[in-house]
């Protein structure tokens, strides 16, 4: 009886044994098909913060009066053509140091078939939205002041996401909506930068409200100046596509190391402003001699 016994206790041992065993090969046979590789996820995390850190912190602790190029006022002055719109090459652009490695498929930069055809709004266009969004003009500055301090008019000076150009015949004030869009704008081209794998850079505003007194002295200059002008409305913004403001890199108060002509970058801006477009957001006219789409919100 013992023996008989002990020997059941023995198969039992076995049975648990084997038990056990299999219970462990099914378990980790379990955990290596369904293991993930947390360093790599990790990894790749870290990357995506370091990235957004960098962006941010790039934005944030840059005054405005770090991003305001030196050099000539745009307002109402002619530019040179623009060498992608001739046979000669694309000029090269200034190397910009700390380019951000978002360490993903990179987008393609296609940009819009024609400037011309694809931004054809016309003064007369614009001018019926600017009526309908904007301010009654003003004929002096202090009238725009006053406006400023009723919530009138947004002075759009301070921004992490553009650059407001030295303005000598234009005032840098928007109507609530139009600064929503100036925002929408460039913080989508910003953001388009990233997704194609090109280094950050700012846009440049280089022509904003005017007042009567404002259109009077650029008449002096340029004939081609109208009176009734958009840019009286509050409603209208010129961005330039031949200048960019890189958001890292070098910046001294002797030198601005601005990035010019680079033709990729004016096709992602044209990609921005296609779509705002086709979303009735705004109107866009392709100004080639004055080196800026001209907008007015909708």
């Amino acid at each position: 009886m013992k023996r008989k016994k002990k020997k059941q206790d023995k198969y039992n041992k076995c049975s648990f044994l084997v038990i056990f065993c299999v219970g462990m090969i099914l378990i980790a046979a379990i955990r290596h098909a369904f293991s993930i590789d947390v360093p790599d996820i990790m990894a790749g995390k870290h990357r995506a913060m370091a990235m957004q850190d960098s962006l941010s912190s790039a934005l944030s602790e840059r005054e405005m009066k770090d991003c305001v190029p030196l050099g000539d006022d745009a307002d109402g002055t002619e530019l040179e053509d623009d060498p992608a719109d001739s046979s000669s090459d694309v000029l090269d652009t200034i190397p910009v140091e700390g380019v951000i490695d978002a360490g993903v498929g990179r987008n393609r930069v296609i940009g819009v078939y024609s400037f011309d055809r694809c931004f054809p709004d016309i003064n007369d266009v614009q001018l019926e939205a600017a009526r309908l969004n904007g301010i009654t003009p003003v004929h002096t500055r202090e009238e725009a002041h006053l406006l400023v301090r009723m919530n009138k008019l947004v002075n759009i000076s301070n921004s992490p996401f553009y650059t407001v150009d030295d303005l000598s015949h234009s005032m840098p004030y928007l109507v609530p909506k139009a600064q929503h869009l100036l925002n929408t704008i460039s913080v989508n081209f910003i953001d388009s930068l990233r997704s194609k794998g090109m280094p950050p850079h700012l846009l440049m505003v280089t022509s904003v409200l005017r007042t009567g007194s404002d259109i009077e002295r650029l008449q002096r200059g340029n004939v081609n100046a109208t009176t009734n002008s958009c840019h009286c409305y509050g409603t209208t913004v010129d961005i330039a596509y031949n200048r960019f403001v890189p958001v890292v890199g070098h910046y001294n108060d002797d030198a601005r190391s601005l990035t010019r002509w680079n033709f990729e970058m004016k096709l992602v801006l044209s990609e921005v402003l296609d779509d705002l477009r086709k979303q009735e957001q705004c109107y866009v006219k392709y100004e080639k001699k004055q080196g800026c789409f001209h907008l007015t919100v909708r």
